[in-house]
């Protein structure tokens, strides 16, 4: 009788067969583990003869991925048989070895310390034969066409071949042809060879390199072709889809500075802000005018966070007894920066004019509106001072007229012909959808589309806004279809739902592919019940004083690193578990972490360690945390002494409390009714106010 599958149940095996399978093994196990033991006195005894060549054949033969007898077997082979072998001779040994691999290779095609074994025997013979090896590795490619071990394999031989050729490149490129009409067959016969789409994409970008440009539309408008057959017969398969999204390409946005910052005066401290994580190959050339002379200001740069070599936020801070005048000036040359993000760059050198005016924080704190990002002078240093000598001494060039990606092969001077490209594919997809509405590969490439076709309009726009509300209802859609892959799209629509609400914070730079802050500034920011995971880009929100982000889905608090000028952060109903990145948010004044999952002290205590006197607050080193309805608080009972834990804090004054759900609505009762609350008697479930030697508790009411 046939199962639903197609396949005969099978009748349990009687203790008789379950008994002499086992006795097998055990033989096979005894028999290893006898090898193993001869493999050691090998090793131990430098043995270098037939025996110690047998063994690790037999050894192989039953576990062909043990690396080590792999290298074994070469240092028996280097120091024994091929020490003193002739050309002729050491040939024979190993086109005997590349016999005992290929005869491997049939039972276990997807071995990589055979494959490799195989590279090591022709790279030291004196005459490989190189075009034998790719007859061999296309027979293995017959066998299993999506075996990306014989295709990485493939590769090597072709670049070997290629070597050997050498400046002969009417051969080279016959040779691209050949192995891009190879990808064209094998795809042809299985849609779903990743593998071969993935060698097309290396080979056409080869090809085109010799091809006009009329002869690369023609080659990209074939290729849209081949994928949308391919995407027709097999919807859900990513491979034709990925080879899509490379042909369609990604036009990145450049590096872009949003500005500058002063945030203290004794000492000076200054802070840039980056659109992405960058590392600093060059000091940022920082200047002041002293008796209406232009000298430099020394100080050193250093990233927020753990690891200040690189971060989206960097601070300038002058050496000891340096001087500055009423204005400071900061000059960003493109060398200086690098970004992480592989292949974007800074377009131009960028200046930045601040005043200072030489007063103390505290006679100024409330005026730090007057000193935010958006409202200091940012320019093309080019447009201010004509052409600019780089740290090297050359002169700065003035920028040609920007082209715009088109397809991974084309590139156009009109930026409506990348916009052309994109509608168009974004029409095939939907026509897909409709046919499969479910089908989940169709839905992400729209949502990459889509994005896509974002960056080529305004970000104030409405049609920034249309594209923005769509791609996070695809993410939506995606967290139904595809609940394995929930935490994937949560983080995606996350990065999504974070560029449509910061939007406030941003302005269309004059050049299209970069960004900066907004003239006006806004002091106070609610992201409220977004469904945010996490946060993208916290350098937004440097210069912020309010940031609210109650209900959401955010588990890090790393993010606070970067918020420099933030007084008041509201992170209640999240799913935090741990403070981090405290003490880089010098500002702060009030935090508030209700109805969260921290669950023990030590949680509450790393967020504020290594903080300094002074750096706690802007306005006399205070800080209030709310952590009512945590595990911590619920379960609170007994003595807690934290006496090591603070020894490297210092008096910071710390007063964390908690309350009911009764009492804090009570308080919000009478703050909508007008009534202060700020001032007098506050009831608490309970507090604790840290100090160096212990975090005391206190509960009741706190006057």
């Amino acid at each position: 009788m046939a199962s639903r599958h197609g396949q005969k149940k099978e009748k349990p095996e009687s203790p008789e067969v379950l008994k002499a399978k086992q006795d097998k093994e055990a033989v096979l196990l005894r028999e290893y583990l006898d090898l193993k033991d001869s493999l050691k006195e090998i090793v131990d005894s430098k043995k270098r003869d037939n025996d110690a060549l047998r063994i690790t054949t037999s050894l192989l033969r039953k576990s062909p991925d043990y690396y080590t007898i792999w290298n074994v077997r070469r240092i028996i082979l280097k120091e024994g048989f091929l020490q003193n072998a002739d050309d002729e001779t050491a040939n024979k040994i190993y086109n005997s070895e590349l016999e005992f691999v290929q005869e491997n290779l049939k039972l276990n095609p997807k071995s990589y310390y055979m494959w490799n074994h195989r590279r090591w025997c022709l790279e030291h013979m004196s005459q490989p034969r190189w075009d034998r090896e790719l007859a061999m590795v296309s027979k293995f490619l017959e066998m299993d066409a999506r075996n990306f071990h014989g295709w990485d394999y493939r590769r090597y031989i072709i670049k070997q071949l290629d070597l050997k050729d050498g400046e002969a490149t009417d051969k080279v490129l016959e040779r691209v042809q050949s192995e891009f009409e190879f990808t064209t067959t094998k795809i042809s016969q299985n849609f779903s060879n990743y593998s071969a789409w993935h060698n097309r994409s290396t080979l056409l970008g080869k090809l085109a390199e010799n091809m006009t440009e009329k002869e690369r539309e023609a080659t990209v408008e074939t290729e849209f072709d081949l994928v949308k057959n391919a995407i027709y017969t097999d919807p859900e398969d990513q491979s034709a889809w990925l080879y899509e999204l490379w042909l369609i390409g990604r036009e990145e946005r450049k590096i872009s500075v949003l500005g500058a910052s002063v945030i203290s005066f004794h000492p000076l401290e200054i802070v840039v802000a980056f659109d992405e994580t960058v590392k600093v190959d060059n000091a940022f050339t920082v200047s002041t005018r002293v008796d209406h002379v232009a000298v430099p200001l020394e100080g050193e740069w250093r990233a927020t966070g753990s690891d200040s070599s690189m971060g989206s936020v960097w601070i300038f801070q002058q050496a000891p007894g340096a001087q500055y005048g009423p204005t400071i000036e900061i000059l960003i040359f493109p060398d200086d920066v690098c970004a992480v993000r592989a292949g974007s760059s800074l377009p131009s050198a960028v200046c930045f004019e601040l005043e200072t005016l030489n007063q103390s924080f505290e006679d100024i704190s409330g005026r730090l509106g007057r000193l935010v990002v958006g409202k200091n002078l940012m320019y093309d240093v080019t447009k201010r001072i004509g052409p600019v000598r780089g740290p090297d001494g050359s002169l700065e060039t003035q920028e040609t007229t920007p082209k715009h990606r088109v397809t991974s092969l084309t590139w156009s001077e009109l930026l409506q012909d990348r916009v052309a490209l994109l509608e168009r594919e974004i029409a095939v997809v939907r026509e897909l959808i409709e046919i499969e509405p479910d089908c989940k590969w169709p839905i992400q490439i729209l949502s990459t589309l889509l994005s896509e076709l974002r960056k080529t309009v305004s970000i104030e726009s409405t049609k920034a806004k249309i594209l923005d509300d769509e791609c996070i209802e695809l993410q939506e859609k995606l967290i139904s279809i595809d609940p394995l892959r929930q935490e994937r799209y949560e983080d995606r629509r996350t990065q999504l739902v974070f560029d449509r609400e910061t939007l406030k914070l941003i302005k269309d730079s004059k050049k299209a592919t970069e960004i900066e802050f907004a003239d006006r500034f806004t002091p106070d920011l609610d992201l409220s019940m977004r469904g945010l995971t996490h946060i993208p880009m916290s350098s937004y929100f440097v210069h912020l004083h309010t940031l609210n982000l109650d209900s959401n889905a955010i588990k890090s608090t790393r993010f606070i690193r970067n918020l420099l000028n933030v007084r008041r952060l509201i992170l209640s109903n999240n799913l935090i578990e741990r403070l981090e990145g405290l003490q880089h948010a010098p500002s702060l004044e009030y935090l508030t972490l209700e109805n969260n999952m921290i669950a023990k002290w030590e949680d509450v205590v790393a967020g504020f360690v290594f903080w300094r006197e002074g750096k706690l607050g802007r306005t006399g080193g205070h800080v209030k945390v709310l952590l009512g309805s945590n595990p911590v608080v619920e379960n609170e009972g007994g003595e807690y002494v934290l006496e090591k834990r603070w020894e490297e804090v210092g008096e910071v004054g710390i007063e964390i409390q908690w309350q009911s759900e009764e009492l804090r609505l009570a308080e919000d009762a009478l703050e909508a009714a007008g009534n202060d609350i700020s001032s007098g008697t506050t009831y608490t479930e309970g507090a604790r106010r840290v100090s160096t030697t212990a975090v005391e508790f206190a509960a009741g009411v706190s006057q």
